[in-house]
């Protein structure tokens, strides 16, 4: 599954009910960033692709990182580790081939 850059995610923020303050702000930056997402995503399933069925958010955000550092395309951003539970949630919402694919830790947070 690939998602062209010039097509968007499909996205339905947030998760539900009540938004905490630190959703809030995951949602500010996915709003200001969202090729974020799309990378992220991308990253996931090339990783699912190659046979894992499942994988740390932490990582994707570690790979994301990497690969802007080294190719950038001019839109600068900081990932903040706050926003991972966040999108693990998000993706495994929005994206059916990542359903499950990521393990979350008891009270919400993300592994």
């Amino acid at each position: 599954m690939t998602f062209p850059s010039e097509a968007p995610l499909p996205f339905s923020p947030p998760l539900g009910g009540r938004v905490d303050p630190l959703e809030q702000a995951a949602l500010e930056f996915h709003a200001r960033n969202p090729h974020v997402l799309e990378a992220i995503v991308r990253v996931c399933l090339r990783v699912r692709d190659a046979g894992r069925r499942r994988w740390g958010i932490k990582a994707a955000f570690e790979v994301v990182r990497y690969n802007a550092a080294i190719t950038t395309d001019g839109r600068p951003y900081k990932l903040n580790n706050n926003h991972a539970p966040y999108y693990a949630r998000w993706i495994m919402r929005d994206v059916p081939a990542l359903a499950g694919f990521f393990v979350l830790r008891d009270g919400g947070r993300v592994d």
